[in-house]
């Protein structure tokens, strides 16, 4: 379309996506809906979930944990997770949660993508979480769950499901060739928690990776929801299944400057992980390469910033426990203390950009750097980031788990 041609346009000229920018863009055309709400005093009395992913009717679960742990004081840690396919490499998942916990490091509130309800349900009632839960395969489109656990009470949970009209579907799925996961209805998980007196809405979201005009409108779908709370300090996490990474097309400082900077253009990525469609993502693919998208999501950052550029503190906790920061690594690189496309190179690539997304092994065993942030944060300013951190210690999912910690003042009444 031509409008569409003239962002791509624009978008690669110096200074252009500042114009992009600069025009208001029109509300979207389509508005997501809310789901009904059932709530539960324990878990005893929760409905089991039939169907062949055991994922729900498409009602949000609200049950609160008649006994629920502690919290941190002060400190509001938060994790985001897509533990793949309901859990589905259930030993590895249990073992993770299970070191979380002896170690002191379990997060106060913990929000997974396609999550079942058993598994959602067992993490909650063991560990001692309040928990939202929405998913449903029956008597509609197969969605993926999700759940949001919280130690902080739950004063309130609803899911928000975007509006994918009939039409919008076929269409999409022309584009695509299949059908994939364009099946699925997609939507925003809220929960409204008090955090030691103090409000704060959580939004947990998995959207579309298989076209990105749907990828883009589900995110301008979530503003609309955010619109609706106002004032309220808010998170939006989850899989945003876009490299948050990659902010602009290119930059106009020369390569030899660029290579000490993080992966945030598209050409940072094709000079440092190869072939920017199937990798980043075209207008096939849901991903951040495609203009809408990141204009979508340039607005989204304008009002929840991004806690990688704010954050006191970035860091990977390493397979050993250890940790690195992603300024040591990409020092590493820079120097060419390792071959490139070495073992130790790829690992060092995964670290300086914070890499979310887990490969499997090529032809010849070697696990690629994939440079995807699809998991992620956006917050109010009014919650200062003191730690975001991407924990490459598990293989539970193909996904890695990312926590933040928030300091909370007195200014969030």
């Amino acid at each position: 379309m031509p409008g569409q041609a003239l962002s791509r346009l624009l978008d690669r000229l110096p200074f252009g996506r500042n114009i992009i920018d600069g025009v208001p863009a029109a509300p979207p055309q389509h508005l997501p809906h809310r789901e009904p709400t059932h709530v539960f005093q324990g878990f005893d009395s929760l409905p089991q979930a039939h169907g062949p992913r055991k994922l729900g009717t498409g009602i949000t679960l609200l049950v609160h944990h008649p006994r629920p742990r502690p919290t941190r004081d002060h400190v509001l840690r938060v994790m985001t997770y897509n533990i793949l396919l309901g859990g589905e490499r259930r030993e590895l998942l249990e073992r993770y949660f299970a070191t979380m916990e002896e170690t002191g490091r379990m997060p106060d509130v913990i929000a997974l993508q396609e999550a079942s309800q058993p598994t959602a349900v067992e993490l909650a009632r063991d560990y001692g979480f309040h928990l939202t839960y929405q998913g449903r395969d029956v008597g509609g489109p197969v969605v993926n769950g999700k759940a949001i656990l919280s130690r902080h009470p739950i004063r309130e949970a609803a899911h928000f499901t975007y509006d994918f009209p009939d039409d919008a579907r076929a269409a999409a799925i022309a584009r695509q060739g299949y059908v994939g996961e364009l099946d699925e209805d997609r939507g925003a998980l809220f929960a409204l928690l008090d955090v030691h007196g103090h409000t704060v809405a959580l939004y947990d979201v998995h959207h579309s990776l298989g076209d990105s005009g749907i990828n883009a409108g589900q995110v301008w779908q979530l503003q609309a929801i955010l619109h609706a709370r106002d004032g309220v300090p808010s998170i939006a996490l989850g899989d945003f299944n876009a490299n948050i990474n990659v902010k602009h097309y290119y930059s106009l400082l020369p390569s030899p400057i660029r290579k000490h900077e993080p992966t945030e253009t598209v050409k940072d990525y094709e000079s440092r992980y190869g072939d920017v469609h199937p990798s980043v993502g075209d207008w096939g693919v849901g991903n951040i390469a495609d203009v809408r998208v990141r204009r979508a999501l340039h607005a989204l950052e304008h009002e929840l910033p991004d806690p990688l550029r704010r954050a006191r503190e970035l860091r990977v906790r390493m397979p050993d426990g250890s940790h690195m920061k992603p300024d040591e690594a990409r020092e590493l690189l820079v120097a060419g203390t390792y071959p490139k496309n070495s073992e130790q190179w790829l690992r060092l690539q995964d670290v300086a950009d914070m890499s979310t997304l887990n490969s499997l092994p090529d032809g010849r065993g070697v696990v690629p750097a994939t440079g995807k942030r699809f998991d992620t944060f956006f917050a109010s300013r009014l919650l200062e980031p003191l730690l975001l951190e991407v924990d490459h210690s598990t293989e539970a999912s193909d996904h890695l788990p990312s926590l933040a910690d928030f300091q909370l003042s007195d200014r969030h009444h």
